[in-house]
């Protein structure tokens, strides 16, 4: 099995808890609501805008930018509530973006783990799908330049009229910048249709699933080939690639296949034996 020379990382939700972060600044955001207009009930304003943002969480044509058009979210869905406030709605992107940046550190024990895969001569590289603007401000809050010298933003190559992930593009655009076959890298995310499946069209060697409830990947779906609670856990993966604990399906029936060619020819030479035996 190849030596691993590079992992590449998500960032939301693998190297930064932001769904956690993204509860509390929207609790926020709803309580600014609430004490301006008590009237407003606050989980049919969350669902409104959510709703809004799943479908279109920013302009595709890049005419308006990102914090307006999210401003206009919340503004239409406190018109669903029969209140009309411009200010108000903007004054709560402000409030949701200036909550969930100002505390927004990786988890714990990021630097340490990133600081034994360089030890090991193994290169890191952050692959974050979204829109260039906003991840760069997380990117910014959560200081990566001091931990990883090599960061890709979806957003940037879409800018540029490429793909972000799950194309196989921006991951050997990662393992371009770093010098590696796509075989000797590994990807750890946790989406299964981006991260997991990315990993797979790219032809990497292997991908980690990060998943708090170390749920199985469905059937018929990507399979990881390791699934982990935290991103910390990845150098534990490594070592298992590299001491051979991890083998393709190719590998294993393989592996079958001389494990019964033995057993034929020793099954075989048994036969004869006994021939020659009785013979004599």
């Amino acid at each position: 099995m190849p030596k691993v020379k590079a992992v590449f990382f998500d960032l939301d939700d693998t190297l930064v808890l932001t769904s956690d972060f993204d509860k509390v600044a929207f609790a926020a955001v709803c309580d600014l609501a609430k004490a301006k207009y008590n009237v407003i009930d606050k989980e049919v304003l969350l669902a409104a805008f959510k709703k809004r943002f799943k479908a279109t969480p920013w302009d595709v044509e890049y005419k308006v930018e990102v914090t307006q058009w999210r401003a206009r979210m919340w503004h239409e869905a406190l018109q669903e509530q029969k209140v009309e406030d411009e200010a108000l709605a903007a004054a709560m992107q402000t409030c949701f973006d200036e909550t969930r940046l100002g505390d927004f550190p990786f988890v714990s024990g990021t630097q340490e783990m990133v600081e034994e895969l360089e030890a090991k001569g193994i290169q890191t590289v952050i692959i974050t799908n979204g829109h260039h603007h906003v991840q760069k401000e997380k990117l910014k809050a959560c200081a990566a330049n001091k931990i990883f010298k090599n960061i890709i933003i979806g957003g940037d190559e879409v800018l540029a009229g490429r793909k972000e992930k799950p194309a196989p593009e921006i991951f050997q655009k990662a393992c371009d910048m770093v010098g590696v076959a796509p075989n000797e890298a590994v990807h750890v995310g946790d989406s299964l249709s981006t991260d997991v499946q990315g990993g797979i069209n790219a032809g990497l060697l292997a991908t980690v699933f990060v998943s708090k409830t170390l749920a199985p990947a469905p059937t018929g779906g990507p399979q990881p080939t390791f699934t982990v609670a935290l991103v910390t856990e990845t150098i534990g993966c490594i070592e298992k690639l590299e001491g051979g604990l991890v083998c393709t399906l190719a590998d294993f029936v393989l592996e079958v296949l001389g494990i019964m060619l033995l057993e034929t020819k020793f099954s075989c030479l048994r036969k004869a034996s006994s021939y020659f035996l009785a013979e004599a």
